[in-house]
């Protein structure tokens, strides 16, 4: 399983957050790779499995960590 991040995502897949930003570049500096799952304001039940009520979220398949 890999990595799937949960990024911001705006009207036409526009990826805006510079936090979720942040996460991808520091993922492709550690040659880490990702799969990165649009999310939306709206969509608050996508992210209830982690608790976190904000993105970016990680999972960590390899790891089974959230």
């Amino acid at each position: 399983m890999t990595r799937q991040v949960y990024d911001l995502c705006g009207a036409n897949d526009v990826r805006f957050s510079p936090y979720c930003w942040r996460t991808r570049m520091a993922l492709a500096h550690k040659q880490l790779d990702a799969e990165f799952l649009a999310w939306h304001f709206t969509e608050q039940e996508k992210l209830k499995f982690s608790g976190s009520r904000t993105v970016p979220v990680l999972v960590d398949g390899d790891k089974g960590d959230q």
